[in-house]
């Protein structure tokens, strides 16, 4: 019955996942470091009333090989073993995506990044590539380490290119509806915006980023309402009045702004003594001014 409720509380496009790291019977519960790796990312993407079922799942299986159920999670005596294995193996993945084995031995650069993305079915002009980036920590566009892509891979249970490519798969179906996901790849986004070592992005990069996150059909926050093209409005306003580049904090309080404008297209929430940036304050302004004739109705109101 417990296995029953997780399946049910558990998205469909996940159901896949959910079976690797159960198996299908009960010989597929060796508990090697790969799979335990698999859980331990599994059990933080759950909200909290599916973690209880996923945990009470783990007891029964704990129960029926007399083993503890932190076992599941650690991946039992083999697990440094399995560990240093799927290291060897992503880096040698690694390896052969390497721009300049000799000059540059931990690191993959633009072509050759370009080429991996495209051997994982990446698409370079839409969300995944984002998506694709925060997974290995990239530091920078189109620019990998060997520590962030065996790491990142590694946390997955993706220790192949055909495995890696899978899990690509599974998370374009998934980010549609998954606003936590979609946060998760937003925030890390700056990291990459930026150029060099600046605390900002420019405002060209940020408005392409912008436009992928908020844009895309792989998007579960589409920045467009009924009666207002907020995305366009905002690329509009930046390009003609803001013209400065973009910190960290404006990033992240645009995801915030957007949310409540797609909720609330009056800006009700919206008051001068929020503690917005000044960049989103003027926006409002703008808004209520140059699309709203906010300025011609207070006109005419002084005028009577």
């Amino acid at each position: 019955m417990a296995l029953k409720a997780l399946v049910e509380n558990i998205p469909q496009t996940r159901h896949s996942e959910l079976a690797c790291l159960f198996g299908s019977d009960a010989t597929a519960t060796a508990w090697g470091a790969e799979e335990a790796n698999a859980r331990r990312y599994f059990y933080r993407t759950l909200n909290e009333p599916t973690r209880a079922c996923f945990l009470g799942v783990i007891n029964a299986r704990a129960q029926e090989l007399q083993a503890s159920p932190c076992r599941y999670f650690s991946g039992g005596g083999g697990g440094s073993t399995g560990s240093s294995a799927t290291k060897a193996s992503l880096s040698k993945v690694f390896d052969r995506y390497r721009d300049n084995a000799t000059g540059e031995p931990d690191a993959i650069g633009p072509e050759g990044t370009m080429k991996y993305f495209q051997d994982i079915d990446v698409n370079l002009e839409d969300l995944d590539v984002l998506a694709a980036h925060e997974i290995v920590q990239a530091t920078a566009m189109a620019e990998l380490s060997r520590e962030g892509f065996v790491n990142g891979w590694q946390e997955r249970n993706c220790d192949t290119v055909d495995k890696q490519k899978g899990y690509v798969k599974n998370l374009k179906h998934e980010l549609p509806a998954s606003r936590d996901l979609f946060e998760r790849i937003y925030k890390y986004a700056f990291t990459i915006a930026k150029t060099g070592n600046s605390k900002q992005a420019t405002l060209d990069q940020a408005i392409v980023f912008w436009d992928l996150l908020f844009s895309s059909n792989l998007s579960p926050i589409k920045w467009s309402s009924t009666n207002t093209p907020w995305l366009d409005w905002w690329k509009e306003f930046l390009t003609t009045s803001f013209k400065k580049s973009v910190n960290k904090d404006m990033w992240n309080e645009t995801l915030k702004f957007a949310k409540l404008t797609l909720a609330d297209e009056d800006m009700t929430f919206w008051t001068e003594e929020s503690s917005w940036p000044s960049v989103i304050d003027d926006f409002v302004e703008w808004v209520k001014n140059e699309k709203r004739g906010g300025s011609k109705t207070e006109a005419m109101e002084e005028d009577y």
